[in-house]
């Protein structure tokens, strides 16, 4: 049956058991921060020195895929751009969404860790709509495993609350 498989997970991903992972980040915020950040820092600041030699920007929708050298278990690492950060909406975060799920499926991924993407002043009723509104748009009827990282206990319970995950399955299908 064509859909997404979602489901939420306390983020490790020094731990995660995916095929890739898909962090976001904002045009105009530096240093990167949240997974991003991790990620930088993991890859001994190789998605800094992108940004500084203007090779990836953060502007909405654009996607870079790098590898993972090892440094995290899932193999292929896509990095999505959020657009400035004081325009961030429902409609940023959803567009930033497909286009992450479209690219991971154009190289073949079937299973994917998403980043929660955060933004100030936006709650996850906002957030957690978007972002799957965006990955059915980007699956185009196709089939992939999203789980939606969350960065704590607290945080993991609202989104699963919003995502409409049910507590003892932690996973739900949203057709497509």
């Amino acid at each position: 049956m064509p859909g997404i498989t979602v489901k939420v997970r306390l983020q490790d991903i020094k731990k995660l058991e995916t095929d890739a992972l898909i962090v976001g980040f904002y045009e105009d915020s530096r240093p990167l921060k949240n997974l991003a950040g991790e990620l930088d820092w993991l890859l001994c600041g190789s998605l800094s020195e992108l940004i500084i030699k203007r090779k990836i920007s953060g502007a909405l929708g654009d996607v870079a895929l790098f590898a993972s050298r090892g440094k995290v278990p899932a193999g292929k690492i896509f990095m999505v751009g959020l657009g400035p950060l004081a325009a961030v909406s429902a409609v940023s975060l959803r567009e930033a969404a497909k286009e992450a799920i479209a690219g991971s499926l154009k190289a073949g991924v079937k299973q994917v860790a998403i980043e929660c993407f955060s933004a100030p002043a936006v709650p996850y009723e906002t957030i957690i709509p978007a972002l799957l509104q965006g990955a059915n748009e980007g699956s185009k009827g196709g089939t992939i495993s999203m789980t939606i990282l969350a960065g704590d206990a607290g945080s993991y319970e609202r989104i699963s609350k919003v995502a409409g995950i049910d507590r003892d399955s932690r996973s739900t299908v949203v057709e497509t």
